[in-house]
C-alpha cells in the first residue's frame, strides 16, 4: 500500500499551528493517536470519512489537503493601465484561470476517489470541484461544516445520490452522463459509483465547505 505523505504533512503542520497533541486530535476526531501519527509519517491512509473528521477538528476544509496549491501566472498585459499594473507587481501575479494540467488534487490512495479543485482558490463564494470515483467506490458522506447549496453535473459514468428529502426517508437517484441533480448540502447521504467504468462529475458549491 502506498501512502500519501502530502496528506500527512499538512495534517502535522495544521496540527502543530492550533497547537494540538496527537492525544487532543484523537479525542476530538474519535481516532486513536497512534493511527492519526501513522497517517501524518505516511505509513498508513486515511480513508474519507477519517480525513473528513480531521478537517473538521481542525477547522479547515477537505480542500486543504490538495495535493499543491493552486498556479498563479503572469497575465498579458492588454494596454498602457495593464503594462503599468504589470510594472507595480512585478512577477506572478493572481489569475482567474485553472489550467487543465495546473489543477490541485486531492488524491485519496486505494479509495479510488480524486477530488480536483477547478476554482482558483476557496476565498470566493462557491467552490467547484471535480470528483473521480473508481468503479464499485462507496463514497462515504459526513454533513458538512454548514448549511450549503449544491450542484452536480454528471460527465461520464454513472452516479448514484442518496439524499434525505424528510426526517428518516432517503431517496436513492442514479444520474448518467449529462443529467444534473440540485440539492441541500446537508440532505446528501451517499454518494456512489453506479457503473463499471470511472464515474467523473463536477460540484458547485456555495458556500465553500467542502
Amino acid at each position: 500500500m502506498v501512502a500519501d505523505t502530502n496528506i500527512g504533512s499538512r495534517i502535522k503542520q495544521q496540527r502543530k499551528k492550533l497547537g494540538l497533541s496527537l492525544r487532543a486530535l484523537a479525542k476530538k476526531t474519535d481516532l486513536t493517536a497512534s493511527f492519526l501519527s501513522q497517517v501524518e509519517r505516511g505509513k498508513t491512509n486515511a480513508s474519507i470519512d477519517s480525513l473528513r473528521r480531521i478537517a473538521e477538528a481542525m477547522d479547515v476544509s477537505m480542500l486543504y489537503f490538495l495535493s499543491e496549491p493552486p498556479r498563479v501566472e503572469t497575465p498579458i498585459p492588454s494596454g498602457k493601465a495593464d503594462e503599468e499594473a504589470s510594472a507595480a507587481m512585478p512577477g506572478e501575479q493572481y489569475t482567474p484561470v485553472v489550467r487543465a494540467d495546473c489543477r490541485p488534487q486531492l488524491i485519496l490512495p486505494n479509495t479510488g476517489v480524486t477530488y480536483e479543485l477547478l476554482t482558483p482558490d476557496l476565498a470566493h463564494k462557491m467552490e467547484v470541484i471535480c470528483g473521480h470515483l473508481s468503479p464499485d467506490v462507496d463514497n462515504i458522506v459526513r454533513p458538512l461544516r454548514e448549511p450549503t447549496e449544491e450542484w452536480v453535473y454528471v460527465l461520464s459514468g454513472a452516479l448514484l445520490i442518496e439524499l434525505e428529502l424528510e426526517p428518516e426517508h432517503a431517496e436513492a437517484y442514479i444520474l448518467n452522463s449529462g443529467d444534473a441533480i440540485y440539492f441541500e448540502g446537508r440532505s446528501l447521504r451517499r454518494l456512489a459509483c453506479a457503473t463499471e467504468e470511472e464515474t467523473s462529475w463536477i460540484s458547485v458549491i456555495t458556500p465553500p465547505a467542502f
